[in-house]
């Protein structure tokens, strides 16, 4: 497990038939912790978790990044939240269905951004000077800065590029992504800048 930031942890696991890492995080919040997209955590990262503290719940960031969370929940004795459009295609039972602009307990804020697949929603913290934690929408790959998820994986580009523009309006020094290395740094610099080279939105975001 690695400290993103003092009150962010991830962890992550391969995924053979993909090719590709399945990243998870753990948020602590004065209310509790918040595990989001978990995938099973090995041995060790097992113990850094339970060391974190209680989680409070467990949050995906669409209908398709429920992974390991049946098996958390059992675990820890927790409800698996997720935008009210997650439901209908993701495979796992989602207790708790949250609406854009919640806060939910912590102080953490859920932001939907449709246009990348069902419920895509990034959590919203304001510690650490704003952090971010995306699902989809955004790749980051190494060497090459944040993209937007290739459009062969997007239910609707446009609508995509327009929710995006809506990061605009918070403030945020640290970014997570399901997929590529978290920004610890000027992370809103580096999207804003991702969004000029995409253009103007052709629809309200």
């Amino acid at each position: 497990m690695i400290a993103v930031t003092k009150n962010l942890f991830g962890w992550s696991k391969f995924h053979a038939p993909w090719k590709i890492e399945f990243n998870s995080y753990a948020l602590r919040t004065r209310a509790g912790v918040w595990v989001v997209d978990p995938v099973r955590p090995g041995r060790e990262d097992w113990r850094a978790l339970q060391e974190l503290g209680a989680p409070v719940g467990i949050f995906l960031t669409n209908a398709n990044h429920d992974r390991d969370a049946g098996w958390l929940r059992q675990q820890f004795d927790v409800q698996i939240y997720a935008h009210e459009a997650a439901p209908a295609d993701c495979d796992t039972k989602i207790d708790v269905l949250v609406l854009d602009g919640e806060t939910l307990p912590g102080g953490v804020k859920a932001l939907h951004l449709p246009g990348a697949g069902a419920g895509e929603t990034a959590l919203y913290a304001k510690t650490d000077g704003g952090t971010l934690l995306l699902g989809d929408v955004l790749v980051n790959t190494s060497g090459r800065g944040p993209a937007l998820l290739p459009e062969q994986f997007l239910e609707d580009r446009d609508q995509a590029i327009a929710s995006l523009h809506r990061l605009r309006d918070i403030t945020f020094q640290v970014a997570t992504f399901a997929h590529g290395a978290p920004l610890t740094k000027d992370a809103k610099a580096h999207i804003t800048k991702l969004l000029k080279q995409l253009g103007k939105p052709k629809r309200k975001p």
